[in-house]
């Protein structure tokens, strides 16, 4: 998509690639966390994936720099809808004592697909150019809504919860009222994704120029190498959420990705940036059950999906403000590769000391 977006003549608008898509989904999260929570949670993931294939096959269609990025800001609206309504369904069925390990699985899930995109990215647009890219985007939406017909859902306790609130008509459970925008229980994992989103929207901007200042042709392979250690460590650390505690776990893997953006920083070499995506990839699974299951434990039960939306929307949040910090310090400068990184460690360093403080005050507050 860089390169794309620079073949426009759009190269200082890189981080709107991802910045837009995530200003969209943080907007339509308070939505989608509604109608989740007050009319069903497939109809969610339903919206969201639609979306995803309408918009993939219509990025052929526009050939300027506005064009592909009011697409971008569209094709937010699919991660603003599905991943609420999956992540809702998932704390359904799984009890409190098992969500660490649950959302570890459902985190693999995501992993995988993230990581063969990445890696099978460059091959398909050189085999097939940019628009057979995006076509098998397409087509990857489709088979993805197919198995969305055979989820099973309890719709009378989503309806049974709608009718508690004295939700009667469409209007009142789709759109929100203020104090259903955010869920206050939910700020202190919300606060911390939005360091650790914020480290990973730098990687996402940077990790496809340096690939190429590298002279790595395939610039999904950062990605692709690490998705053995991903898959394996977020397993193991979904159960161990469930053993020692999401803070605990957050702390490894805060303190993990902070070594890795140093690490890939400094990389000069192809082998030395490769090696420094299986640290950052062994963070980021660390901490993503955690986060996701430290959510789940802390949301109201009758407003689940607004509790998953608010995670989500510091998610977006920290996605749009890593993105934007990695495009002003880089600047399209391969001198200022280290500089950038050295930003992300620092948000690492914030949600340790985050962690700690929030620790000590919720301490204070129970005596």
């Amino acid at each position: 998509m860089n390169e794309y977006i620079t073949s426009l003549g759009g190269a200082d608008y890189k981080w709107l690639i991802l910045g837009l898509w995530t200003i969209a989904a943080a907007l339509s999260r308070p939505i989608s966390g509604k109608i989740a929570d007050n009319i069903s949670r497939k109809s969610v993931m339903f919206i969201g994936v639609i979306v995803s294939i309408l918009i993939s096959f219509a990025y052929p269609l526009f050939l300027t720099v506005s064009g592909f990025l009011l697409l971008r800001f569209l094709h937010g609206f699919s991660t603003g809808f599905q991943p609420t309504g999956a992540t809702a369904l998932v704390s359904d069925i799984i009890p409190q004592g098992k969500r660490g390990e649950a959302m570890g699985i459902l985190g693999v899930t995501i992993t995988l697909g993230f990581s063969l995109g990445q890696a099978l990215g460059s091959f398909v647009e050189a085999t097939f150019s940019i628009d057979g890219l995006f076509y098998t985007c397409g087509i990857l939406g489709l088979l993805s809504l197919l198995p969305v017909f055979f989820i099973k859902e309890d719709k009378e306790k989503v309806k049974a919860n709608a009718r508690e609130k004295g939700y009667h008509s469409n209007w009142n459970k789709i759109i929100p009222k203020m104090d259903e925008i955010i869920a206050p229980e939910v700020i202190q994992p919300s606060v911390i994704i939005f360091l650790s989103a914020g480290i990973s929207g730098m990687y996402f901007l940077m990790v496809p120029d340096f690939s190429d200042h590298l002279g790595i042709a395939n610039k999904g392979m950062f990605f692709a190498v690490n998705v053995g250690v991903v898959v394996v460590t977020r397993f193991v650390a979904g159960k161990f959420v469930d053993k020692v505690g999401a803070r605990k776990n957050l702390m490894v893997s805060l303190s993990i990705l902070l070594i890795a953006a140093l690490i890939t920083g400094s990389a000069k070499s192809e082998v030395h940036f490769l090696l420094s995506s299986l640290v950052f990839g062994l963070g980021s699974a660390i901490g993503s059950p955690a986060v996701m299951a430290w959510t789940a434990d802390l949301s109201n039960p009758k407003y689940k999906g607004r509790g998953m939306a608010t995670m989500f929307i510091a998610l977006e949040l920290g996605f749009l403000f890593g993105n934007f910090m990695a495009q002003l310090i880089y600047d399209n400068n391969y001198d200022h590769f280290f500089k950038a990184f050295s930003f992300a460690a620092a948000m690492a360093l914030a949600g340790i000391l985050y962690l700690i403080w929030s620790r000590k005050k919720a301490k204070k507050s129970w005596n």
